[in-house]
């Protein structure tokens, strides 16, 4: 995993007091700052290393019993079993926009690749119990930055991070998962599948060590990562007690700007990101809306496609299917007496026309019989 004996004994004095467990970011930080190097750390005494600025009591005696038992060495084989590549800070192949941060990790775990156009980034975050309407957001913002070659960050959690992710996949574009858990514990579990399409593409990376569960207090320190590796942060959706909020302050305190989306004003789930507006998020309706504020995207506002904003039916439908299709849309649920009044048909047609296009996979009904479109 290194190129020379002494990358090699650098490595594994990272990972010792990685595994350790009970060194803060900004305490390693320090270490390193106070010895100019993690294998120099290790001669030093538990007094010394204790009395270093945000280094706790027991990190000295973890560190110890770590280098006893081998841990670390283990966790070095289990990386080279499973393919997981490991990047040191201030060394080659680290991510420069997370080397600036105020508390870079001193190693990220690495599943797929990181590369240089990944410095176009944007991450696209949200709440985990997302509607429709974030989700549908999330995937839309997230589709148009893939195929522009703008790199699509966020947490692979459930909800808007996941919806952002697959867009961005089914647009070929590249995305980067910033977890909160081990490479070898993927959470949500129900995402393995999706971090293994992430990792062929793109990169998972990680700073937690390999079996690391993804627990609550991992995610505001994984936060930081997701913010750090881009240059503006999305904000889908969001609720006032989401994650995401934290996000969205992490990148304000990382000079990042900060973008949200607006839902309905009745809507608990964008109350965040009326939050954040009112702050001084900038209001985006439309990805053109953040090219022209990022320097790095300012030149595709020339690219930006014309269109006419209707939507066209596609090829083989019926009479009713194409009078319908163009009338839904894929954020806003229609009802069925919206579209009866929409489209004037009768309501048994309407209805009909409603289940084709449900079959034909474009269209999906929602809770309280509501529909929207799927487009083709």
């Amino acid at each position: 995993m290194s190129s020379s004996p002494v990358q090699s004994s650098e490595l594994l004095a990272r990972l010792s007091f990685v595994t350790a467990r009970k060194f803060s970011p900004l305490g390693l930080k320090n270490v390193l700052q106070r010895f100019g190097s993690f294998d120099a750390a290790l001669g030093a005494s538990k007094d010394a290393l204790a009395n270093i600025p945000k280094v706790s009591r027991d990190a000295p005696q973890a560190l110890a019993e770590v280098i006893r038992d081998g841990t670390h060495k283990r966790e070095l084989e289990a990386c080279e079993k499973h393919g997981v590549r490991l990047l040191m800070l201030g060394h080659d192949g680290y991510p420069q926009p997370l080397a600036g941060i105020e508390d870079p990790p001193i190693l990220l775990y690495l599943r797929g690749d990181l590369r240089r156009e990944d410095a176009l980034a944007i991450a696209i975050v949200g709440s985990r119990s997302s509607t429709h309407y974030g989700n549908s957001q999330a995937a839309r913002f997230a589709r148009d930055f893939a195929v522009r070659g703008i790199t699509v960050v966020s947490g692979m959690a459930r909800g808007v991070d996941t919806a952002a992710h697959k867009a961005a996949l089914e647009a070929k574009g590249r995305t980067i998962a910033m977890i909160g858990s081990g490479l070898l514990d993927i959470y949500p579990p129900e995402n393995k599948r999706l971090a293994d399409e992430i990792a062929a593409s793109g990169a998972i990376v990680s700073e937690f060590p390999l079996e690391t569960p993804g627990v609550a207090r991992n995610f505001p320190q994984r936060n930081r990562l997701i913010s750090g590796m881009s240059l503006g942060v999305l904000v889908a959706e969001a609720d006032v007690k989401s994650g995401s909020l934290i996000t969205a302050r992490l990148a304000l305190e990382q000079a990042r700007e900060v973008f949200a989306i607006p839902g309905k004003v009745d809507n608990e789930t964008s109350r965040g990101c009326h939050a954040l507006i009112k702050e001084g998020a900038h209001l985006v309706e439309e990805p053109i809306d953040i090219y022209g504020v990022l320097e790095p995207t300012k030149k595709l506002l020339a690219e930006q496609p014309q269109d006419d904003g209707k939507k066209k039916s596609p090829p083989g439908l019926s009479t009713t299917e194409a009078a319908l299709y163009p009338l839904l849309a894929p954020s806003d649920a229609l009802s069925i007496d919206d579209l009866i009044d929409k489209s004037g048909l009768p309501a048994a047609q309407v209805t009909s026309g409603l289940m084709t296009l449900e079959l034909k996979r474009l269209a999906k009904s929602l809770p309280g019989k509501l529909y929207v479109r799927l487009d083709a």
